[in-house]
């Protein structure tokens, strides 16, 4: 009996003590499996092409029917927004690949060996957050500042107004879209680890992200001002775009600041537990 004591206290010492992977080691496993698997750089890839293309076929049509605009729409017409149009799938595919990182664990039952090797599972979370929030980073950086520059460069040849990106709103859209970006994908991941389903964890993510901003408008000023200004979406817009402050849906940008951050430790939070 004693034997078999020591043989148990020794094996759970081992797995909790110094034997166990260090914070480094499982994060440098975390970044192996998001980096050798196709579908990341797929992913990667659609969203640069998508957010820049798609922001110059988006002015390029509204450049070939500038002439046709009266007056009063050319004076609402805000050349910044159209240049972050790309945001839209930049946010929805950088979404996907965070809440891929864990349900394809758990869908492919890969989870069991993961949580084996790694049994303080707190590493786990954090480090595949980490690993999301490099790559979604630097893939946003690129496609923000490319759809951005691909934008401007085509209204500009429409004679249209347009914002250089060293202007004080250009630089702050494209500073804020770029910093913010791994935000809804470690919401995405999160999701995937209270859910446990890759499916619905992506559902509710999207629904998230696009809808306070489909329906937002149609529900009266309280609403707006003291429900969906919180929001996570529009939060993070209300950094992203400063000439919108005085909206009823976004927030100054100090307290957006704090709101991105409290979701953020609500769902990892909730997902650590």
């Amino acid at each position: 009996m004693t034997a078999e004591t020591n043989v148990t206290e020794a094996t759970a010492t081992d797995r909790a003590g110094t034997n166990a992977p260090g914070f480094l080691a499982t994060f440098s496993a975390e970044w192996t499996k998001l980096t050798s698997v196709r579908s990341t750089y797929v992913i990667v890839l659609l969203t640069i092409v998508l957010a820049i293309g798609m922001t110059a076929l988006v002015a390029l049509a509204t450049g070939s029917t500038w002439d046709d605009w009266n007056a009063n729409n050319r004076e609402q017409f805000d050349p910044v927004l159209f240049s972050a149009f790309g945001a839209i799938f930049t946010g929805i595919l950088l979404t996907v690949l965070g809440v891929l990182s864990f349900g394809s664990e758990y869908s492919s039952g890969m989870i069991r060996l993961t949580f084996t090797v790694t049994s303080r599972r707190w590493r786990v979370l954090i480090a595949k957050a980490i690993a999301i929030a490099i790559i979604t980073w630097v893939t946003a950086t690129v496609a923000t500042v490319g759809m951005y520059l691909v934008g401007q460069a085509v209204l500009e040849a429409f004679d249209m107004p347009t914002v250089a990106i060293s202007e004080s709103d250009g630089l702050r859209t494209v500073l804020a879209l770029s910093l913010t970006a791994p935000f809804f994908p470690i919401i995405g991941l999160a999701l995937a680890v209270l859910m446990r389903n890759t499916a619905g964890a992506i559902t509710t993510a999207l629904a998230l992200f696009f809808l306070p901003a489909i329906f937002g408008g149609l529900l009266p000023t309280w609403w707006q001002e003291n429900v969906l200004a919180f929001n996570p979406t529009s939060a993070s817009d209300a950094l992203a775009f400063g000439h919108l402050d005085d909206s009823a849906m976004y927030l100054d940008a100090p307290l957006a600041a704090v709101v991105v951050v409290a979701w953020f430790v609500i769902f990892m939070g909730a997902a650590h537990i």
